[in-house]
Order: structure tokens, then C-alpha cells, then sequence
């Protein structure tokens, strides 16, 4: 193995400067009257996520993500729900009009800073702003 390359996967192994993007599926399954979400893809890559507080979002459908370093939450970040979008378009006379849409099945990435040992992250969703349910737990 070359130098460089063995000093790259040196790096990666320091997961303080790793950062991670996981592409997900999310979909509606009719039969069980529930979203499920599945893993497509993973990639590593060095580097550092700024700080970005999402502390401020106003979702009436969201995600949260909680990121797990051994039994205990590290982190959590929230975003929008894929499945259920505002779009805004132009209507009548010009006239700016949105809406929400519901999906039946889309892919969404997240991006994550590795800390330490995080070995997994645990996706859950609120809608219409009622109790959270767990929909998927994903080992890193």
C-alpha cells in the first residue's frame, strides 16, 4: 500500500474527522399503515461539519435523529420529513400559492460528524406534531 493512501485510511479510523453521509429510503407501506425507512449507501469521507444549530426549525412533519456513542445519545438533529413537502408555485393571475404534497416513497441523505465511537443512529418521526414514533435503528 502507498504511503498516501495507508495515511488516508489512518485518517478515517480517527473518527473525530469523519464525517458521514448515509443515503436512506423512506416509503409508505400500505399494509402495516406505517413509513419504514431502509439503507441504500454509506460514505466516508474526511473533514469537519460547522456547526449548524437547527435548534429553530418549525416542521409540522419531521425526522429527528438521534446519534448513539455506546447507550447514550450524542447528538440528535432534526429535518424536514421527506414524505410530506410544502411547494410553493405560481397560481391564478400570478399570484404565489403553496401546498403541502404527500409522497408514497423517497431518498434523503443525512450527514454526520463521527465522534468517538458512534455506533448508531436511531430515526423517528412526528407528524402533525403527535407523540414520536421509532421507525428505523441504524449501526454505523
Amino acid at each position: 500500500m502507498k504511503k498516501a493512501e495507508s495515511d488516508k485510511n489512518d485518517n478515517l479510523k480517527n473518527d473525530n474527522n469523519t464525517i458521514v453521509f448515509l443515503v436512506l429510503r423512506i416509503s409508505k407501506d400500505s399494509i402495516q399503515g406505517k413509513n419504514v425507512i431502509e439503507f441504500v449507501h454509506k460514505t466516508k469521507s474526511l473533514g469537519k461539519i460547522k456547526d449548524n444549530n437547527n435548534s429553530h426549525f418549525n416542521y409540522e412533519n419531521y425526522l429527528t435523529i438521534d446519534v448513539y456513542q455506546q447507550d447514550s445519545i450524542i447528538h440528535t438533529m432534526v429535518i424536514e420529513h421527506p414524505l410530506y413537502k410544502h411547494v410553493e408555485y405560481s397560481g391564478d393571475n400570478n399570484i404565489l400559492v403553496s401546498k403541502y404534497i404527500e409522497l408514497n416513497k423517497e431518498e434523503f441523505f443525512i450527514r454526520l460528524q463521527m465522534t468517538g465511537d458512534s455506533n448508531k443512529i436511531r430515526i423517528s418521526e412526528t407528524l402533525n406534531n403527535t407523540s414520536k414514533k421509532e421507525l428505523a435503528i441504524i449501526k454505523l
